[in-house]
């Protein structure tokens, strides 16, 4: 199956998160941390033989949440893909709740919803899967959707819990509908991806500066510190399954006056 995994939420142009916020309460920010389990869930997928991409929404691009619409959907009707599932944190208002569930509209999303449920489950507080009619991310999009809500963002308790499992995994499996091989999963992931890198720098600075420039331009862009004799900070534009779509970023981005180039995982 051909799968997409969205990080619900953005980061907008005046540097505000338009996710829930649970470091007050000794939680963490839902964005970030679905930014950065993102690529596991999707590496895990590849290993299980999904053809899986993975979208995130550029980074003070946007002026507010409702761009973020437009920009997901547009993507995720139009790649050819059978199933969009979209990661999120839960919140409340007391601080106090607990537990994962997973959202759904069609009786297709609901058979996947359940499946992903039950891996949660076995780790967090089970709340049921919600059908829920008025999200976009459910009502617009042509594949199968669901949207994961994995644990309380706000809840310091469910955070401590998260910290020590392998969410990714877990996810991962559910929409699988059965066992991934945890080794297996993390040594297969990213291999074979193409990372396309604008730039890398020793000073990361001037690495940023250079995110921004990227980013003002339309490119999606983020820095990946790698270790090459001293701590260098790449500049990246996007990573690709295949070679061929990163050859087309790579000359959108020479065409707007960027340097690029084309890295395989397991050389940087």
């Amino acid at each position: 199956m051909k799968i997409i995994i969205t990080v619900g939420h953005s980061i907008l142009k005046n540097g505000a998160s338009t996710s829930a916020d649970g470091r007050p309460f000794d939680g963490v920010l839902e964005y970030a941390y679905n930014k950065e389990i993102v690529e596991k869930v999707a590496g895990y997928l590849r290993s299980a033989g999904h053809e899986t991409d993975v979208l995130i929404c550029p980074e003070k691009k946007f002026t507010n949440s409702t761009e973020e619409k437009s920009y997901k959907l547009s993507r995720v009707n139009n790649g050819g893909y059978g199933m969009v599932a979209e990661l999120h944190l839960n919140a409340s208002a007391g601080h106090n709740a607990r537990g994962c569930e997973v959202l759904y509209l069609s009786e297709k999303g609901r058979l996947a919803a359940q499946k992903i449920q039950e891996r949660l489950a076995t780790v967090f507080e089970d709340r049921g899967i919600q059908k829920r009619p008025e999200l976009y991310m459910l009502n617009k999009t042509v594949p199968t959707a669901v949207m994961v809500e994995s644990f309380f963002c706000d809840n310091a308790k469910d955070c401590a819990l998260a910290g020590k499992t392998n969410v990714a995994l877990l996810i991962a499996e559910g929409i699988h509908g059965g066992k991934i091989a945890e080794a297996h999963g993390s040594k297969e992931e990213g291999k074979g991806l193409y990372h396309v890198q604008a730039g890398g720098f020793s000073v990361r600075q001037n690495a940023e500066k250079l995110k921004e420039k990227l980013l003002e331009k339309g490119f999606d862009a983020l820095i990946v510190t790698a270790n090459q004799g001293g701590v260098v900070y790449q500049v990246q534009t996007g990573v690709y399954n295949k070679k061929e779509n990163a050859q087309v970023m790579e000359q959108n981005l020479r065409a707007a006056g960027f340097d690029a180039l084309i890295v395989q995982s397991g050389t940087i």
